[in-house]
């Protein structure tokens, strides 16, 4: 389950726009800009830090918009504090797509690692052929035992766009937020992220206290795992709380919180700074 605190933070739990990024190594300008909603849209930028044992080791940011049947959202990770030092860490991603009261409809996903390697995956989903399809450069060694089968891979969201559609439930998609499961492919590993509510709690924000709905987030491998790379038994039954408040005007959970505690690893990922706004 480390893994998979580092997957929500790496493929996306923070994000913005999506237009013109071509073979581009860092993000465009625009996309670091202000929000800045057109008419019939409503903007959010969050920044958000994450600790392990206390100590600051991420910073973040998930930034998008959507309208009434469009949405696009970018991240941009990097590891800060005693994180830099560790490891350096910089990722950005991006997704666009489309979305009705059914779920999300990704249509590209990038992400570009900024590392040694400097890998970079993109995804394009294809509706009429109903597949996605996937390059990786430089190539994964493996995809898994077994791989995601390509029936999996088009049936799952995107990490971003799987966020989203946590935050839109029970508003723009039809359904009870925080309940049932939300299938994920993040070009390699597919998996399933199953929720259940679990009450309510005060959450200090922006020197406030706010009442906030607890989900528990479980992660659930189905497919594209190489055997090191699964959760043991704790980690498999342990979930990831994560606590969101409500904006009805908007249509909107935010996430506040995220914790992952399990015996000798504690994780937590805290919004800094947050920015909503209705065109």
């Amino acid at each position: 389950m480390k893994r998979f605190v580092s997957t929500i933070l790496a493929a996306g739990l923070l994000a913005g726009s999506a237009y013109g990024l071509e073979k581009v190594m860092t993000p465009a300008p625009e996309y670091m800009a202000p929000i800045a909603p057109g008419s019939g849209e409503t903007a959010f930028d969050f920044k958000l830090s994450g600790y392990v044992f206390g100590l600051k080791m991420i910073s973040a940011r998930y930034k998008g918009q959507y309208d009434e049947d469009e949405y696009r959202v970018f991240s941009d990770l990097k590891t800060s504090g005693l994180g830099a030092l560790l490891k350096k860490l910089r990722i950005w991603a991006h997704t666009d797509g489309r979305y009705d009261q059914n779920g999300l409809y990704p249509l590209t996903h990038t992400q570009q690692n900024l590392d040694k390697k400097s890998r970079r995956v993109e995804m394009d989903y294809d509706y009429g052929q109903q597949k996605v399809s996937v390059e990786i450069d430089p190539p994964l060694g493996s995809q898994g035992v077994p791989p995601a089968t390509p029936e999996e891979r088009f049936a799952a969201d995107d990490v971003m766009s799987a966020i989203l559609n946590m935050m839109l439930s029970g508003h723009k998609i039809e359904g009870e937020f925080c309940n049932g499961s939300v299938a994920v492919f993040d070009s390699k590993q597919h998996y399933n992220l199953r929720m259940e509510r679990s009450g309510t709690k005060k959450v200090k924000f922006d020197g406030k206290k706010h009442l906030t709905q607890r989900c528990h987030v479980y992660y659930e491998p189905v497919s594209g795992f190489d055997p090191e790379d699964l959760p043991n038994t704790e980690e498999g039954g342990t979930p990831v709380k994560v606590y969101f408040i409500e904006d009805k005007d908007l249509g909107l959970h935010i996430p506040l919180r995220f914790t992952y505690k399990i015996s000798g690893f504690k994780a937590v990922i805290k919004l800094k700074d947050m920015q909503v706004k209705k065109g």
